[in-house]
């Protein structure tokens, strides 16, 4: 007899921020998954960058939800880190948003995001 174990999967609300963020606005309480992931790109933060991550600390604890943060340094190291299955939150300017949806392959971006 094979028994097979299946792996929990993790919902994830996850927020790229882009060197032109301007502050995106994060989700609801009630909108938030099992984890928020914030990924900025580029070093170093943006004072922007550093208050979304700084409000999504505040959105985790009151969520009480995991909260994960990475920096990396492109649009493609960026989208490695992004599941298929993620809410997507996109906060960067018209230009540098076409450049990392390119990079994210078409995933769907929540709706009201940039």
């Amino acid at each position: 007899m094979i028994t097979r174990v299946g792996i929990p999967t993790e919902r994830r609300t996850v927020v790229v921020l882009g060197r032109s963020a301007s502050g995106a606005t994060l989700p609801s309480v009630a909108e938030v998954l099992d984890t928020i992931l914030v990924v900025a790109i580029g070093w170093p933060l943006t004072d922007r960058q550093r208050d979304v991550l700084d409000r999504a600390e505040e959105l985790a604890r009151t969520a009480r939800v995991v909260l994960d943060a990475h920096l990396v340094s492109s649009a493609p190291a960026a989208a490695a880190l992004v599941g298929s299955e993620d809410r997507l939150v996109l906060d960067a300017g018209a230009r540098e948003a076409r450049r990392i949806r390119r990079s994210l392959g078409g995933r769907p971006i929540a709706p009201g995001a940039r």
